[in-house]
């Protein structure tokens, strides 16, 4: 606030002097208002030898002074291979599903035969949501396609409740899906065994 006041002030003196006793003094006098304004730093700097390290006193010091290598250059913007490699290189974990032809990575899932699947499911949770409600469920539920009723004997259907599909069972869809995990009902508890993961397949 100061400084600009000082400014307007100085300002208004120049245009006096030169206004108004610029033609009543002949020769011109000398700008004498203005150098009252000023303070004696000022006039100090103003004597004083120019220097060409007051320019770069401060704000060019942040520029780089030396040439980056062509070595950094490529580490930079291509990587390196033993450490960070910036490069679109080829996948060698993409493997082909056996059932459906589609690609997908090693150790996952297909995702097209997984997303059968899911559709399966959500329709036979519809299914039993429609047929047995949200009541508590205290039997083992038999799912049953079309056409398969008939094959199986009255002992399958003993203490289970039947959901029963108006379609046909899907191909990928194994009745061995549907089987118990865990120890055999039909041994007794000294012949059970436990079945370890790679016996599995």
């Amino acid at each position: 606030m100061a400084g600009h006041l000082l400014k307007y002030l100085t300002d208004a003196l120049v245009k006096f002097e030169y206004v108004y006793l610029a033609p009543l003094l002949r020769p011109p006098t000398p700008q004498w208002i203005p150098l009252v304004v000023q303070t004696p730093k000022q006039l100090m700097e103003k004597n004083a030898s120019f220097d060409i390290k007051d320019i770069f006193d401060g704000f060019l010091w942040g520029v780089p002074t030396c040439r980056r290598s062509a070595e950094k250059r490529m580490m930079r913007k291509y990587g390196a291979s033993n450490w960070h490699n910036k490069l679109i290189l080829p996948r060698k974990d993409i493997k082909t599903c056996g059932t459906c032809g589609h690609n997908h990575e090693a150790g996952r899932l297909c995702p097209n035969c997984y997303s059968k699947v899911k559709a399966e499911t959500s329709v036979l949770q519809e299914k039993m949501v429609q047929e047995l409600g949200l009541n508590p469920i205290d039997k083992e539920i038999a799912i049953v396609y079309q056409g398969e009723k008939n094959q199986l004997d009255d002992e399958f259907f003993k203490g289970k409740r039947v959901v029963q599909m108006e379609k046909p069972r899907p191909k990928w869809f194994s009745k061995n899906l549907l089987q118990r995990s865990g120890p055999n009902a039909n041994l007794s508890n000294s012949e059970v065994t436990t079945i370890k993961p790679h016996d599995l397949g």
